[in-house]
């Protein structure tokens, strides 16, 4: 979040004109416009210089690190994140330094290191509690909860989307508030409370739509998508899968494409199309590599399986299956790890789990 307007009133014309690109490249980051955003990223730089405010710089690079980030290029994003907290310590930015933190957070969570995630988090979370920085606590307490889920949780997941879900809405700031009530409605989905699911994903998209966060919206379908799958209705999954990969392609994200397609490979097994189902899925192995995203890609290792097994091969199955269930040990996934293990022992499921 650039935060420099607050903390530095007496900005000159320029600076101000850097300011207003960087609220482009927000607005075009999580639109369907990032290659845009990444040009007003760069237009910024140029117009600040060498000797421009270190506090805006360190806002810059954060940001055209998550610009990358939300699009799947992990590897690209991490020197823009290692550079801004650099500059954010040596100025004493706290609220930068807090930032940066979740930003790195995020890639280890991606790559599936959770401990050292949540070390991140917890570390920047001290920090923006000494700022007073409401909104970067509502989110961070977000992505303890995430953490929480992963690690089947649900209690403590719940106890901390709450936490986050009353400080946003206290703060009236409603651009991180979709992303939170799309985790919710997965977690809903997971413990059975349907309706919950439903009424959480529905005001996610409603709000995301109005802020204009296409990213966030393909998300959102995603996560409708694999609830309806989860619920056996395979036919309503159909739409909002279709939808969450229409817009992965018009963003040109390659981590969107790969869960779109993670989904849509079950989509084809639970249809009856096994073969067609370990083609797609084969590739969206590809792209969650590409990605770095562990939890992903030991997701669709799983489905792989399934349709491996399900087209008659049950040798290349267990293989993928175990792939996976290495994968999901290592991310301490636990609630994956018990489902892989009885996949190994019972075989073939005609659901999606």
């Amino acid at each position: 979040m650039l935060t420099a307007t607050s903390n530095h009133c007496d900005v000159g014309n320029e600076q101000s004109e850097v300011l207003r690109l960087a609220r482009l490249a927000r607005a075009a980051g999580y639109g369907g416009s990032p290659e845009s955003a990444l040009k007003s990223i760069r237009d910024a730089f140029l117009l600040l210089g060498d000797d421009g405010d270190a506090h805006v710089t360190a806002d810059l690079l954060r940001w055209q690190g998550s610009i990358l980030r939300e699009r799947g290029h992990t590897s690209a994003a991490e020197p823009l994140y290692r550079r801004s907290l650099e500059i954010a310590r040596r100025i004493e930015y706290d609220a930068g330094i807090a930032h940066a933190l979740n930003c790195l957070a995020a890639l280890e969570q991606r790559r599936g290191n959770i401990n050292r995630a949540a070390h991140l988090v917890t570390d920047a979370l001290g920090l923006a509690e000494q700022c007073g920085d409401r909104r970067l606590i509502g989110i961070l307490q977000q992505n303890l909860g995430m953490f929480a889920d992963i690690r089947g949780n649900a209690a403590a997941a719940l106890g901390h989307y709450s936490v986050a879900l009353r400080t946003l809405e206290a703060e009236n700031d409603a651009e991180p508030i979709p992303r939170l009530l799309n985790n919710l409605g997965v977690l809903y989905g997971k413990e059975g409370r349907h309706d919950d699911a439903r009424a959480a994903f529905r005001r996610a998209s409603s709000i995301a739509r109005r802020n204009g966060d296409l990213a966030c919206e393909g998300v959102i379908e995603e996560s409708r998508a694999e609830f309806e799958l989860l619920c056996d209705a395979v036919d309503e999954a159909y739409a909002p899968l279709i939808r969450a990969y229409d817009i992965a392609n018009q963003r040109g994200d390659d981590l969107g494409r790969a869960s779109a397609l993670k989904l849509r490979g079950a989509y084809q097994r639970l249809c009856g199309r096994p073969i067609e189902a370990a083609d797609t899925l084969r590739y969206a192995l590809t792209l969650s590599a590409v990605a770095e995203d562990a939890l992903l890609g030991a997701e669709t290792l799983y489905q792989f399986g399934l349709a491996l097994f399900a087209a008659g091969q049950r040798s290349e199955a267990r293989e993928s299956w175990r792939a996976a269930l290495d994968a999901f040990e290592r991310i301490a996934a636990r609630p994956w790890v018990t489902r892989v293990r009885h996949r190994l022992s019972v075989g073939l499921t005609g659901r999606y789990y």
